[in-house]
């Protein structure tokens, strides 16, 4: 039986597949080491409640963005009309 376990071991076959095969589980190793690290990340961004509170904040910025629009549309209104009556009282004195 060792006898065969060296006829194996000494096969051209096993030394041409075995560095490939350790380099394939060495890959897999470290794939599935970042894989679990970044979910461990993400859940703990979840459990932190950080994604959440990023929601709110982005959706109360946009609200006051849809004000400072309105706002600043009315402006424009307000001044665009008095610069035309401006201009009409010039023209007509």
């Amino acid at each position: 039986m060792a006898n065969s376990m060296s006829a194996i071991a000494e096969h051209t076959m096993v030394k041409t597949v075995t560095p490939f095969l350790v380099a394939g589980i060495c890959a897999l190793c470290t794939w599935l080491f970042t894989s679990v690290m970044s979910l461990e990340q993400q859940v703990k961004l979840l459990n932190e409640g950080t994604v959440h509170n990023l929601e709110e904040k982005v959706d109360k910025l946009s609200e006051k963005i849809d004000v400072m629009n309105v706002t600043l549309t009315d402006l424009r209104v307000s001044l665009g009309g008095d610069n035309r009556r401006d201009k009409r009282d010039r023209q007509q004195h």
